[in-house]
């Protein structure tokens, strides 16, 4: 009898893209990169001829199964962060075979809601990531995952779920299959006054795909990219052309794109942020009141931010270096854009409000880390998470480095076992 007034929280997050099964094996030599022609450090499409690669690692090694695909990744991470179920749906195509049910299994436990395209001749995608020191090779073979028309994200299936949603997120993956259906997807964004995010995911995106870029760019709000990736960018895609096409209206993402892509030659002037904290861990390793997080922010916990209908409240009322953060948010008419460049180890870019500025990253001891895979997702989920919940920019983007910086000392991109405290820090 009670469980039939329960009202379900409404999500705040839709993300689309290629759900897959990861397969990681910890390798001690270079032996199966040089087989099969992979790179030490980096992700591929394989192609047939590299496809003999996965039953041989199975076979092989010792290997660990767990959920894959960047938008999977960043959604699972953003339940994690949030501390709260069914607050994010995902949306991609998978198989009906064993790989799908293992899949499901992993993604029902993280609490994440799908919206599955269930597609009839094709097995659920898969990636192998091989794992050597500090370095991780991603080699995908994505089989359904390729299959998303529109179609199957605009029907009466998905709107109960997409209706009330304030974020929509795509990874850049899902655009080399289903481009027709990201662009529909970021209309819709626009037309409903929602937040769309995209991010670069890999650099074969940008190479192999500049004019679907510079036709989506346009119509993103936020935008993620690891610094290689906006370097191919810069190379493959005219970002110049596309902002001339559009009158260079500084309101569009791409004239800041066109800002952080001369930062990272060396041709725009760079604010530094003046920050002398970054997370909890160094505050309590350094023992100062100086490390106080987010000193300029409001605290309250995140559960007093979000009411059961998914409409957040107090949006976003702090400043960062002067700027709000409540133009990133969907319920303002007026929402500026931001670009993100994350840089491993390195200070992060970004741009807001039109200034490029840079924010420190705090150190992590290389015998910390166990596995880089994932840590570019995870940065997006913890920062959409603590976006989602109306923190102010700068917490946002050092809740996406404390994200990442967790999920780096796993094996794959595993979730803790313990609860994230970033969003509940005072």
């Amino acid at each position: 009898m009670d469980g039939q007034n329960e009202v379900k929280p409404q999500p705040l997050l839709v993300a689309f893209g290629n759900p897959l099964l990861d397969i990681t094996a910890v390798v001690k030599d270079r032996g199966l990169h040089d087989e099969f022609q992979l790179p030490v450090d980096g992700q591929l499409e394989i192609t047939d001829q590299q496809r003999a690669l996965f039953s041989l690692v199975m076979k092989k090694y010792p290997v660990e199964y767990t959920a894959g695909g960047c938008a999977l990744n960043s959604s699972r991470v953003f339940c994690w962060v949030l501390g709260e179920p069914e607050r994010v749906v995902f949306v991609g195509g998978i198989g009906k075979d064993e790989q799908a049910n293992k899949l499901s299994a992993i993604i029902k436990d993280s609490g994440v809601v799908t919206r599955f395209v269930d597609v009839e001749d094709q097995p659920t995608g898969m990636c192998v990531a091989l794992v050597l020191g500090a370095c991780r090779c991603l080699c995908a073979d994505i089989g359904a995952a390729n299959v998303c028309e529109p179609h199957h994200v605009f029907n009466l299936n998905l709107f109960p779920v997409l209706e009330p949603a304030k974020f929509v997120y795509v990874e850049g993956y899902f655009i080399t299959h289903s481009f027709r259906t990201t662009l529909q997807i970021a209309k819709y964004a626009q037309k409903k006054g929602k937040t769309f995010v995209f991010n670069l995911c890999g650099s074969y995106v940008c190479e192999n795909h500049p004019n679907e870029l510079a036709e989506l760019l346009p119509y993103v709000d936020i935008l993620f990219g690891f610094v290689e990736e906006y370097k191919t960018l810069d190379k493959f895609v005219d970002i110049q052309k596309v902002s001339s096409n559009l009158k260079n209206n500084p309101n569009n993402i791409t004239h800041d794109i066109l800002q952080v892509l001369r930062a990272i030659k060396g041709e725009e002037k760079i604010i530094k942020d003046n920050v002398k904290y970054v997370c909890e861990e160094l505050r309590e390793v350094a023992k100062l009141d100086s490390l106080k997080i987010s000193d300029t922010g409001n605290h309250l916990h995140h559960k007093d931010r979000v009411d059961t209908n998914g409409t957040t409240t107090g949006l976003c009322n702090g400043m960062i270096n002067g700027h709000g953060c409540d133009s990133l948010c969907p319920v303002n008419d007026r929402k500026q854009k931001l670009v993100v460049v994350t840089k491993g180890p390195n200070p992060l870019l970004y741009v807001h409000s039109h200034e490029v500025r840079e924010r420190p990253v705090p150190p992590i001891s290389p015998k910390d880390i166990v596995d880089t895979t994932g840590a570019g997702d995870s940065f997006v989920g913890g920062f959409l998470a603590a976006l989602s919940t109306g923190q102010p920019l700068d917490k946002c983007l050092d809740c996406g480095t404390w994200t990442a910086q967790k999920l780096l000392q796993q094996k794959g991109c595993t979730l803790p076992t313990f609860p994230a405290t970033f969003l509940s820090q005072d």
